[in-house]
């Protein structure tokens, strides 16, 4: 197994501390919700969708769940390289009833299951690559995969193509119960995430989340804020005093910044909360003037047809008209 397993090769690395907070997440959800299948999928490729639905995995697999990934981007399959096993026969295989030798036969999914190395974990890999991928995941043997995994798994997660190049992420959407997005930093296009999210809400499916990858931050950070992403460190030497002293006054430095970061986003807020209520008065206060001029333009109107009542003459006041006339 690579390296890329950092939830299994650094365990108390502050990457790992972040993949475990977010299988909290989605283990709240859980709770309400029946998150149970995963879908993790990207815009577009090379932001890491596949990294994170390996270590996502891992991590759902240390907490004591029997977990099972499934490799469901069979153009560009990446899975069974993380976990360094062979390709074949996987999901392609039992979608199309093909062995991986190219011959009809009837193929059971628990068959193409493999376990790794991480204790509790369990991979599906892609299978040959097959000419019509999304044609396959359209099949009712899709549904029957999703039910039978279920049975057998606490957790599914489904490492899906990118969304925004072909529609075999959008297809899954519909079937799981919750979908992941996969951003990466400086490199995802906010037009092409809020495509991904209106493709993925067209269908019907369900977006638990946004995961923003490679996020550039410093390791000296990191280590400020886990205390044990550096407990294995031996105790430090009459030289190296120096060095701390100046380590801890660079984070006293760090936290007065972070201090003053909060104070100033608090007194932005009250401000724009301020601007805000102004704004919902003065919104009021014209309402009611165009209401108030509203209702004096209609009394106006009715009190000139009352008076172009009055003024019309009574059949009485037009005959003593006419014999005045005549008088004349």
């Amino acid at each position: 197994m690579k390296k890329e397993i950092i939830t299994q090769s650094d365990p108390k690395s502050p990457i790992s501390e972040v993949f475990r907070a977010l299988r909290t997440n989605l283990q709240f959800l859980n709770k309400a919700d029946q998150c149970q299948t995963i879908l993790v999928t990207s815009t577009v490729q090379a932001e890491g969708k596949s990294w994170i639905s390996a270590n996502l995995a891992t991590t759902f697999a240390q907490s004591g769940s029997k977990t099972l990934i499934i490799d469901a981007d069979m153009r560009k399959p990446r899975q069974y390289k993380i976990f360094q096993m062979n390709a074949a026969p996987g999901l392609s295989n039992y979608l199309s009833e093909i062995n991986d030798s190219g011959r009809r036969q009837k193929i059971d999914a628990l068959d193409c299951i493999k376990k790794t190395e991480v204790e509790n974990l369990y991979l599906l890999p892609s299978g040959n690559i097959p000419p019509n991928p999304s044609e396959l995941l359209m099949s009712e043997k899709t549904l029957e995969l999703i039910d039978s995994v279920t049975i057998n798994f606490d957790v599914v997660i489904f490492d899906g193509a990118p969304c925004l190049l072909v529609t075999d992420s959008t297809i899954l959407s519909r079937l799981v119960d919750s979908t992941i997005l996969v951003t990466s930093y400086k490199y995802t296009k906010i037009d092409d995430l809020k495509e991904a999210k209106k493709r993925i809400k067209r269908v019907g499916g369900n977006i638990a989340g946004v995961v923003l990858n490679r996020v550039e931050i410093s390791k000296k950070k990191y280590e400020n804020k886990y205390y044990y992403a550096s407990s294995n460190t031996p105790a430090l030497r009459n030289d190296r005093r120096s060095k701390t002293n100046n380590a801890e006054h660079k984070s006293s430095r760090d936290m007065e910044d972070e201090l003053d970061l909060i104070k100033r986003i608090r007194v932005d807020s009250k401000k724009e909360k301020t601007e805000n209520d102004d704004k919902r008065i003065n919104d009021y206060i014209n309402d009611k003037v165009e209401d108030t001029q509203k209702q004096i333009q209609e009394e106006i109107q009715n009190s000139k047809r009352f008076k172009s009542k009055v003024e019309v003459p009574s059949d009485k006041a037009k005959e003593i008209l006419e014999s005045i006339k005549k008088y004349k």
